[in-house]
């Protein structure tokens, strides 16, 4: 009577753990093919206008996507309509940015040229791992911790960590994702990274019938030390507005 006892709770309790694993299963497919969703947007050109904040300085901005220029043009800076000097200024440091090919290293410029994101390539679908509901932005999700790729810290990319948040509801649609750091650690000669928070807010964009997936808000926090007693606090905010498809790129639904 006892061994049948104990294959009853043994099988009572596979019983249990079954739904489970059934339903972990279903929740990380639900992940790997939101992702899978923003890899399809690679192609996608859009235009939109993007407002920074650096402390108590603002810049204000329009995007279009242009495959012979930068596409960038600046409407405002702190509030008030930039001089003819300063929009000179600017238009030379776009351009030789964008013939440059590379990131700015300077706060004002910092986390991207555009909109375009890599998000597909931030996240790395085979680490991703189902992390229960939690509340993000005061509204429930299922969130996936994952491991992100950044290209800023690639060779460190081990000490940070990535959570990817879908609607809780049974739309899933995406609605951001964060990375932090797991621990301190030394991304150039003489710097200590001691603080790094990016949130990445995203919101739909209808076309015709497609859905896509955009930044509607970002923030970057940074805090350490460089040469060892000089101390850096940096905190920028984007917010993104007025979006627009410009090219169609062959999407299925």
């Amino acid at each position: 009577m006892t061994t049948l006892k104990t294959l009853w709770l043994g099988v009572s309790g596979l019983l249990l753990l079954v739904p489970a694993v059934v339903a972990k299963d279903i929740e990380l497919a639900d992940a790997k093919q939101a992702v899978a969703q923003l890899q399809q947007q690679k192609g996608l050109q859009l235009a939109y206008e993007r407002l920074s904040q650096f402390g108590e300085r603002t810049l204000l901005e329009r995007y279009q996507a242009d495959a012979d220029d930068h596409g960038w043009q600046l409407l405002a800076e702190n509030g008030q309509a930039p001089s003819e000097q300063r929009l000179r200024e600017y238009a030379q440091m776009k351009h030789d940015e964008w013939q440059s090919g590379q990131q700015p290293d300077d706060e004002e410029q910092g986390d991207q040229q555009s909109v375009k994101l890599s998000l597909s390539d931030l996240i790395q679908p085979q680490t991703l791992a189902y992390a229960g509901e939690q509340q993000w932005q005061g509204e429930p999700v299922a969130a996936f911790s994952f491991t992100p790729q950044l290209d800023k810290f690639s060779e460190h990319n081990d000490k940070l960590q990535g959570f990817l948040y879908l609607d809780a509801d049974n739309s899933r649609q995406i609605k951001g994702l964060t990375v932090g750091l797991k621990e301190e650690f030394s991304p150039a000669m003489s710097v200590t990274l001691e603080r790094f928070q990016l949130t990445i807010e995203l919101m739909p964009l209808q076309q015709g019938q497609h859905t896509y997936f955009v930044p509607r808000r970002t923030e970057e926090q940074m805090a350490g030390s460089y040469l060892y007693f000089k101390d850096f606090n940096n905190h920028t905010v984007r917010t993104y507005r007025d979006y627009s498809v410009l090219e169609k790129p062959a999407l299925s639904n």
